[in-house]
């Protein structure tokens, strides 16, 4: 593609006109011709990058002013807000050719656009997912997920293939750090749905405070034609407010007044049955718990904005399962084993009282807690197992740069001694303990990883999957 067509795309200059073959960020990908947008980051300068790009072969930089001299550069004060339409209009607009659904929130968007996706695949689409689980075209991974919402080449790249895989619909989790990076610009959503927001995300290389992580969230409803917002949240009309003059707006909750109303949840074994105001007969959740049950009723107010028929709506949703959410592990054993990926106290509250119900022994919770994040999820999370859980062992998580006995060491510490606890740093014997001390009717919860399969310690990753755990442990493959 010309540059001068780049250029147009984002009303800049173009002196000098060239080919380009590629886009990229990341000076060592460059191959001859590429563009090379060089975007300030949170720990470095893309223009520092500019002479290594240009050795490698770059044809053409985007960049802040100065341009460097005697090469073909797009010059704008904001590099990072004109990459999203760099990207679409290089891939040729992939986006435009399928009715775009996104899904932001605290908790929740991982479980729901899976729903979702469930529920649009038993309506006969051919639906295309973006992630924390990476990116699907149907059941197929076709990339791995460095960030929940991927950066705008990767992401553009992506729709590209799945347009070009003949996708009709694809659902997106879009994160806050996503629009406050402006990943997903250039980009037109038909439908958003706003799920819930509480405190997290804040501090760090994040957000400041509490109001910017929501003014981010709250900006994704600028980008769609249609919202759909979870009316028992009490940020939801801030979410509102910011919607497009005219576009429709569908409500849902628990609360009267709402335009899809879950009138009551009912526990069914480890599924839920959830009703529906209006609605003949109770929708089925293959999921405990009422946390589970909102998401549920989310992927079907989006649906009924979509005007899916309800009874794809009703298959897709009881067939849906999400890897590392909920998920049972099949053990040959009088005890129940469960993977989620709960990482925060107001997650450990909700899966752990989920489970309490179904449980005629102890729930028996694993969990660590992330180095280099909040410190507060360490006691929020601790303080939740207390209530909830018998007893717990405590291990690593991702330590980071941290020294994961302190980590936990601080866990301990907010547990006290509400309930019996042990540290078993190595999380493979810490899993392993769990499991020979348990009994019947006891539910071992794995907490904090779900489908995660390495752990990062000092700037290095090694793989770990808990599944392979378990199937070691039990002698059974899948």
């Amino acid at each position: 593609m010309k540059l001068s067509r780049l250029a147009a795309a984002l009303r800049l200059p173009c002196p000098v006109d060239v080919e380009i073959t590629a886009l990229t960020c990341d000076s060592r990908e460059v191959t001859p011709g590429a563009l090379f947008a060089a975007v300030p980051g949170a720990r470095e300068d893309g223009r520092a990058y500019i002479d290594d790009a240009l050795a490698r072969g770059a044809g053409a930089v985007l960049c802040q002013p100065p341009a460097p001299e005697g090469v073909p550069a797009l010059v704008t004060d904001d590099p990072r807000a004109a990459l999203g339409a760099l990207a679409a209009a290089f891939y040729g607009h992939p986006a435009r050719a399928m009715t775009m659904v996104a899904v932001t929130g605290t908790k929740g968007k991982t479980t729901t656009a899976h729903m979702l996706r469930s529920i649009l695949t038993a309506a006969g689409h051919k639906c295309g997912m973006i992630g924390t689980l990476g990116a699907f075209i149907g059941d197929e991974q076709i990339a791995e997920a460095d960030n929940t919402t991927p950066e705008p080449i990767a992401l553009h790249r992506t729709l590209r293939q799945m347009a070009d895989a003949r996708c009709t619909h694809v659902v997106m989790e879009v994160s806050s750090q996503a629009m406050k990076l402006r990943r997903v610009d250039g980009v037109d959503f038909a439908a958003a749905c706003f799920l819930n927001l509480s405190p997290d995300h804040i501090g760090g290389s994040e957000h400041a405070s509490f109001d910017e992580y929501r003014a981010c969230k709250a900006a994704l409803f600028r980008q769609c034609r249609m919202a759909i917002g979870n009316a028992d949240d009490p940020s939801w009309p801030s979410m509102a407010a910011q919607t497009r003059p005219g576009a429709p707006v569908l409500t849902f909750g628990r609360r009267p007044g709402v335009d899809v109303r879950g009138s009551a949840i009912r526990p069914d074994g480890l599924a839920s049955r959830l009703t529906v105001a209006g609605s003949p007969e109770p929708y089925t959740v293959p999921m405990p718990g009422d946390f589970n049950a909102i998401d549920a009723l989310a992927a079907i107010a989006v649906s009924r904005a979509l005007r899916v028929d309800d009874s794809a709506v009703r298959r897709g949703l009881a067939a849906a399962s999400v890897p590392g959410r909920c998920q049972i592990f099949p053990a040959p054993a009088p005890y129940t084993v469960l993977i989620d990926y709960a990482h925060n106290g107001d997650s450990f509250r909700a899966l752990l009282s989920a489970l309490r119900p179904h449980t005629r022994g102890r729930i028996i919770a694993v969990f660590g807690a992330g180095g280099d994040r909040p410190v507060i999820r360490r006691a929020d999370m601790a303080r939740a197992a207390a209530e909830y859980a018998d007893c717990a062992v405590l291990t690593e998580d991702n330590p980071r740069s941290e020294d994961p006995a302190a980590i936990c060491a601080q866990i301990a510490a907010a547990i006290g001694d509400a309930i019996p606890h042990t540290t078993v740093l190595d999380r493979r014997e810490a899993i392993r303990a769990a499991l020979d001390m348990a009994r019947p009717g006891d539910v071992v919860a794995l907490l904090g990883k779900g489908h995660e399969t390495t752990i990062e310690t000092a700037g290095k990753r090694r793989f770990f999957s808990e599944w392979r755990v378990l199937e070691d442990y039990f002698g059974v493959q899948r």
